[in-house]
């Protein structure tokens, strides 16, 4: 009886521990629809609020928990935002109204955060905003997992509501098409020459570094179309890939070789990758570890070695992989006593002859 009290307390110590140490990390904050857009006036609509200005309307207010709420940060809790929007598609404010993630451990301050978040005011949504060149770094610097999934819940919430009130087209009104079943046997030539594959070659030049040697030689592509799917990862793999993926899901394959990283060590600690992302009709799609695969190498005739590889698992039904896609990649580069981040854009657009026909 006492060996079993002695361990409820020490039970309920640990957990009251972790609880407060919970806690800790913790923010939540109050807010007004007005802290974002400067309006008179607002109309709640089924996923954002109407704003107006002496009757008329100036832009739209929105939670980003309505619409993204499949993105979470490091903590592995979603970093609840208010954004607002003009009727251009000018993004007038955020402000991050909760979040939990332990910034402090990596001697971060909420200023530094917030410093982060004030750079989206101004920005239009009808550009990439890519994390590294449209929307720095410097006041967030080690905290990339952070970063990478608040920019996506940003730019991917406020797209989702210009798409819905007009500001930017609509998609998936028009007949999607599927995949071909066909399997022809192709090279590792004939898949790079066809698009099948893509190709990113990034030297050290191009990240600011002195030389033209090679930092990063990446190649990624549609997993799930037969014909690159089994010549890329082989039979077995391809099989297995695709006996465990849900219905409606989708999978790319990465691999890179030379002295730079693709996938960086973030997604061991925080669980996703910050390095990559790709994005499709106004939505951004991040990977996570157990969306991960790892492969070593790659089965088609005349394919060089690599470093690394892996096959990732698009999550949800609005992905297309019949439709294009854009690959983004950031890199974090050191220069003298500064960090700082490169992105690097590829669009990937599926070869009609993988396609079914019309």
């Amino acid at each position: 009886m006492r060996k079993l009290s002695f361990f409820l307390v020490l039970l309920f110590s640990v957990t009251s521990l972790a609880y407060a140490q919970w806690e800790f990390f913790e923010h939540r904050y109050k807010y007004k629809l007005s802290d974002v857009l400067e309006a008179d006036r607002f109309i709640k609509k089924d996923l954002y609020w109407e704003g107006y200005r002496n009757g008329k309307i100036v832009g739209y207010v929105f939670l980003s928990k309505q619409l993204t709420a499949d993105l979470v940060g490091y903590s592995g809790k979603h970093m609840e935002t208010l954004v607002g929007m003009d009727t251009d598609g000018r993004i007038t404010g955020v402000k991050v109204i909760y979040h939990s993630e332990p910034i402090v451990l990596i001697g971060l301050k909420e200023d530094n955060y917030k410093r982060f978040i004030k750079q989206y005011s101004g920005k239009s949504i009808k550009s990439p905003l890519k994390i590294g060149k449209d929307i720095a770094m410097d006041a967030i610097t080690g905290a990339t997992v952070t970063a990478v999934v608040q920019n996506a819940i940003i730019t991917g919430s406020a797209r989702k509501i210009a798409s819905k009130v007009g500001i930017l087209e609509a998609q998936g009104a028009r007949k999607k098409r599927g995949l071909s079943t066909r399997y022809v046997p192709m090279t590792w030539k004939e898949l790079l020459r066809e698009g099948a594959v893509k190709n990113l070659r990034i030297t050290n030049s191009d990240l600011g570094l002195k030389g033209d040697d090679i930092y990063l030689d990446l190649y990624f592509g549609l997993a799930v179309s037969p014909s690159i799917g089994r010549n890329v990862l082989g039979e077995k793999a391809y099989s297995d890939l695709m006996g465990r993926m849900k219905e409606g899901e989708s999978a790319i394959f990465v691999f890179g070789r030379g002295k730079g990283s693709f996938k960086g060590s973030g997604y061991a600690r925080g669980g996703i990758f910050d390095r990559f992302n790709i994005e499709q009709n106004n939505k951004v799609f991040v990977f996570k570890d157990k969306d991960y695969r790892i492969m070593t190498e790659i089965a088609a005739e005349g394919s060089p070695d690599i470093k690394e590889g892996g096959i990732f698992i698009v999550r949800g039904k609005e992905f297309d992989p019949a439709s294009a896609f854009r690959f983004t990649l950031t890199l974090p580069v050191r220069i003298g006593a500064k960090k700082i981040f490169r992105s690097f854009t590829v669009e990937y657009v599926l070869p009609e002859r993988f396609l079914e026909r019309r």
